[in-house]
């Protein structure tokens, strides 16, 4: 089981370090620049948002998410006050954060000056914490969707979003104990999310990516009817069906989500970090290349949170 806690973080960061390379560019700058699809941890696109990071480096979305899985560990228990509470101070530390929704931040002043969180913040990057109180909350999806939402919510009150963070967790949460054989039981997975689903849109979009998978669309088609944007129900269901495609290969599916740019570029980061989450949590984190692991600048970061989040998720 701690394979799999191993598997979703650092599937998780390799997926943000090799996305967030080629974010917001379209294939002709890629193809000048790299010759072709990223396949590895390398410099950033001189074009990218995050173009002054270094190869391996991760951005502000898998801090989000660091975040979140020290306080779980810190605290033996979902504790929102003190992430609300490391949000502020990590806001506060004045560094760059590298790309992170300003909705996310702006949600973080909310709660600064006292003021009642509005409808607001649609972006797939208030549900990144999702990932970690799913490991927590591994053994009960029910409990895993509740705890997503009481995180999501911190930051986005937007229906969609929950919808998502919920979706996500529940997902994680299946991956890691192992309760389906996803190449022939995805559509246990997907009846499974929408009972979870609570929005109107959000079930259009799941029935569309249901439609895809059982025509056997190709990404591009994918990119067209799912989107490849930041907008959370692009992002999260374009992620969902790269991994599901490509279920029995997790080194496949990154670099497909991280090359996910199509001709007018994508939110390749947060693509990339949730498929190689969905991806570690399904095959363990020795399914992923050894040189992906150790070209990571968190790599020692990363091992230490998973092993910590798996002794705590047992109490």
């Amino acid at each position: 089981m701690i394979e799999k806690f191993r598997g979703t973080l650092f599937g998780a960061a390799i997926g943000d370090a090799m996305g967030m390379t080629v974010e917001e560019l379209p294939v002709d700058e890629i193809v000048l620049y790299y010759g072709g699809p990223v396949k590895d941890l390398v410099q950033p696109h001189p074009s990218s948002p995050s173009y002054f990071l270094r190869a391996g480096e991760n951005t502000s979305e898998f801090e989000i998410v660091s975040i979140v899985a020290k306080s779980l560990v810190e605290k033996q228990r979902l504790d929102v006050r003190d992430i609300i509470e490391k949000y502020i101070e990590w806001k506060e530390k004045g560094e760059i954060h590298t790309y992170v929704d300003p909705n996310f931040l702006l949600g973080i002043d909310y709660i600064l000056e006292g003021r009642e969180l509005e409808k607001t913040g649609s972006t797939v990057d208030h549900i990144l914490p999702a990932i970690p109180v799913a490991l927590y909350y591994y053994k009960n999806p029910h409990l895993a969707a509740e705890g997503a939402k009481a995180v999501v919510m911190i930051t986005s009150r937007n229906e969609q979003v929950v919808d998502c963070g919920v979706m996500l967790a529940v997902t994680i949460s299946e991956l890691v104990e192992g309760r389906f054989y996803i190449q022939d039981e995805w559509e246990y997975l997907l009846k499974l999310l929408e009972r979870f689903a609570s929005s109107s849109l959000t079930k259009k979009y799941l029935k569309t990516l249901e439609n895809l998978i059982k025509e056997d669309a190709d990404l591009e088609k994918a990119i067209n009817q799912l989107g490849n944007g930041s907008y959370c129900l692009e992002s999260f269901f374009l992620s969902l069906f790269i991994f599901i495609k490509n279920s029995s290969n997790p080194q496949n599916a990154i670099v497909e989500a991280v090359n996910c740019y199509g001709n007018y570029g994508a939110d390749t980061d947060s693509i990339g970090l949730i498929t190689g989450a969905l991806s570690g949590a399904y095959h363990g984190d020795s399914a992923l290349p050894e040189n992906w692991k150790e070209k990571l600048l968190s790599y020692n970061i990363v091992l230490e949170t998973a092993e910590s989040l798996y002794k705590a998720a047992l109490h």
